[in-house]
């Protein structure tokens, strides 16, 4: 999409979001900037990172939402090579200084002061940033919240000293290990502040805190849930999957939506490539007829799905928001992925295929072994291996692939909750500033 001129008089209520990891991003701010447009604000998305403008690209609901915006909505590539490369060295280069102390070192630090001045020169001279007349306007900017710790984070707070920054999460993962502490939410009452931590639930911060840029005092911690968890946002999606699933008895064949996880952190190539060969087994062996849709996690480009492609006429890999694919599901496997969430909170059911036993790393600790935190939470059914991934199709067969009847745990109610409250947060924040009226 091309850049649109505008006027400085349209200039005067703001948002520029930054997107640099995946689509997940973009997904997870995208209620809060449908707020805004609703509130007259210009939004201008910058993409820092061919990969991430390409997730973006390839999730057909993301993408129609840029398209129909387009009036209010601006898209910037600024993605390269070379771009990337500088940002990624500027980083390393900045946790070098803090962790060597440059500070305290004269000839490490004005060395280091000039190599910074020359990157941050060239690293804002190559955002489209000037062009949009910014210079002394109280406005919007937007990114994950891992840019805390880049150096890019703190150029811009030196350029553009009248911005209100808010920092978000790159996914609606939980990160509490133990989900049965009263966490007290603290209440947060300097709405004037500048800078905002955009969080979940105040578990979520306890794990992550950092006890540097994470815990600085000047950064307001906000709780507002996950937006797209909101009944508003999701009123839509869950009337299409109820229509769909009404047809059920009507309906020769089931519809499966699997969430895959690529190998990488979490998985090797074997243990990904076993999960698929599962999947496909059980699946083929189970149903007669069925259509199979397989949603890749965003950073899984060429697995093994594509390796058996040709052998399943019914598997198709599809490229779309996940709560989009799951309107029209019957139900979901899930090879753990906070996608399990996006699908239990539309009503579709979800069997977790993975085993936390076998693969630990950012799992929950239970007993001897561990868990995942979905089946704490109560919104999956269980499955480590082949022989328990049959089991739990039998048993929503039998219950014509319904929720489970046991209620979810409390610490999933109360994340719901905020998730239907964070509208209010925002508009306090930005009554504060005086971009809207109270």
């Amino acid at each position: 999409m091309d850049k649109k001129s505008n006027s400085p008089e349209l200039l005067t209520k703001m948002g520029i979001v930054f997107i640099s990891g995946s689509a997940g991003e973009l997904d997870w701010i995208l209620p809060i900037l449908d707020d805004l447009l609703a509130k007259s604000f210009d939004i201008k998305i910058i993409f820092l990172t061919r990969h991430a403008r390409i997730s973006v690209h390839k999730n057909q609901m993301l993408n129609d939402y840029i398209t129909n915006h387009s009036l209010n909505l601006d898209v910037y590539k600024c993605g390269g090579y070379f771009f990337e490369k500088i940002e990624h060295f500027s980083y390393l280069l900045h946790r070098a200084s803090i962790k060597l102390n440059f500070k305290k070192k004269p000839i490490l630090k004005i060395i280091y002061g000039l190599i910074n001045k020359a990157i941050k020169k060239f690293y804002l001279m190559h955002l489209p940033l000037k062009s949009l007349n910014l210079k002394n306007k109280k406005f919007l900017f937007f990114s994950e919240y891992p840019s805390l710790r880049r150096p890019r984070d703190l150029w811009l707070k030196e350029e553009f000293d009248k911005a209100i920054f808010f920092y978000f999460p790159h996914s609606p993962h939980i990160y509490a290990e133990d989900l049965n502490i009263n966490y007290s939410q603290p209440e947060f009452k300097n709405f004037g502040n500048k800078y905002f931590l955009l969080l979940g639930h105040p578990a979520d911060y306890l794990m992550i805190n950092d006890q540097r840029e994470l815990s600085d005092p000047k950064l307001e911690k906000v709780f507002i849930g996950h937006p797209k968890y909101s009944d508003r946002w999701l009123s839509d999606l869950r009337g299409e999957s109820k229509s769909f699933r009404s047809s059920l008895l009507s309906r020769q064949s089931i519809n499966i939506l699997v969430l895959s996880r690529g190998s990488g952190s979490y998985l090797d190539d074997q243990s990904h490539a076993n999960l698929v060969k599962i999947s496909m087994k059980t699946i083929d062996e189970h149903f007669n007829n069925y259509n199979l849709f397989v949603k890749k996690h965003p950073r899984e480009e060429k697995s093994h799905w594509d390796d058996l492609a040709s052998q399943y006429p019914s598997m198709n890999i599809i490229d779309d928001h996940i709560m989009k694919i799951a309107t029209s599901v019957d139900f979901v496997i899930s090879f753990w992925s906070s996608g399990a969430m996006d699908c239990h909170t539309i009503g579709i059911p979800v069997i977790e295929l993975f085993d936390p036993n076998k693969h630990s790393k950012q799992q929950v600790p239970l007993g001897s072994g561990f868990t995942t935190i979905y089946r704490l939470l109560g919104i999956v059914l269980p499955a480590s291996n082949s022989q328990e991934l049959v089991k739990a199709i039998s048993i929503l067969q039998r219950n014509n692939y319904s929720l489970l009847t046991e209620n979810p745990h409390p610490f999933y109610n109360e994340l719901m909750s905020l998730s239907n409250d964070w509208n209010e947060k925002i508009e306090k924040i930005l009554t504060s500033h005086n971009l809207i009226k109270s």
